[in-house]
């Protein structure tokens, strides 16, 4: 609906007569210039959050997948791997691919809907990866690198506390070069998180498999299902949810002291 002349110049600040018509949650000035209600500010603000939050869920999904094809597959290539995702996907998502990060980085810097949805996104991005191995490989059971698995002198309890340490230097590295304003936006940050995993994972893979992350370890699993050897399969598997996430949660308390 047109409306009387009003004054306006937002540059000049020179009062000028224009005709103004408002439509639906604007206004617009000669046909030119629209000036937006704080409403519809608001709404569009909170709809472009929306894009970005689905925009990085989805990256964590793609991330993971990736990440558990490669340790599932080629884990050799699992340092310049990890840096490429990183580098891809870092300034869209921060580049977690790992629960027990996400869990982290919520903790040290404040729980949000990343806290749910990210997590979530690993999970599903973990199965696929090693769905995707599994496609690939036909014998992929005899794969030695797919499945994390104790090795047969190792307890339970050492398990956890091997998965436990090795997260703790990952989550730790993680957090002071990503998250840690003494050290943000380096471009040394991903290079030196990809070492940590790598170096984690060698050394501890005739141990747990050097997991350092559930997602990692479930998506194998899932995939082997079935009635004849669920009871193997699973019988240990909490070892990788324990041990990260404690190593996890004490990385964040550190980090804090720090």
């Amino acid at each position: 609906m047109t409306t009387d002349l009003h004054l306006r110049n937002r540059d000049l600040d020179v009062a000028q007569d224009q005709q103004v018509i408002f439509t639906e949650g604007m206004t617009v000035y000669d046909g030119t210039e629209y000036i937006y209600s704080d409403e519809t500010i608001r709404k569009r603000s909170i709809s472009n959050r929306n894009k970005d939050l689905l925009r990085a869920i989805f990256v964590e999904f793609l991330g993971t997948l990736f990440y558990v094809f490669i340790t599932t597959d080629l884990n050799y290539l699992l340092a310049p791997g990890f840096v490429s995702l990183m580098v891809a996907f870092g300034k869209i998502s921060g580049g977690h691919f790992n629960p027990a990060i996400t869990l982290a980085v919520s903790i040290s810097s404040g729980f949000s809907k990343t806290t749910i949805f990210y997590p979530i996104a690993q999970i599903i991005g973990g199965i696929a990866g090693a769905g995707l191995t599994k496609a690939v490989h036909f014998s992929f059971e005899d794969h030695s690198h797919y499945r994390t698995v104790l090795d047969r002198s190792v307890e339970p309890e050492y398990g956890i506390i091997c998965e436990g340490l090795i997260t703790f230097i990952l989550v730790i590295t993680y957090l002071m070069s990503i998250i840690d304003k003494r050290n943000k936006d380096s471009s040394m940050s991903p290079i030196a998180i990809g070492f940590v995993v790598a170096a984690n994972h060698f050394a501890t893979f005739r141990v747990t498999g050097g997991s350092m992350n559930p997602a990692r370890s479930f998506g194998p699993v899932v995939c082997m299902s079935n009635t004849q050897i669920n009871h193997i399969i699973w019988k240990y598997h909490y070892v990788y949810w324990v041990g990260p996430t404690a190593g996890s949660i004490i990385a964040a308390v550190v980090y804090r002291l720090i």
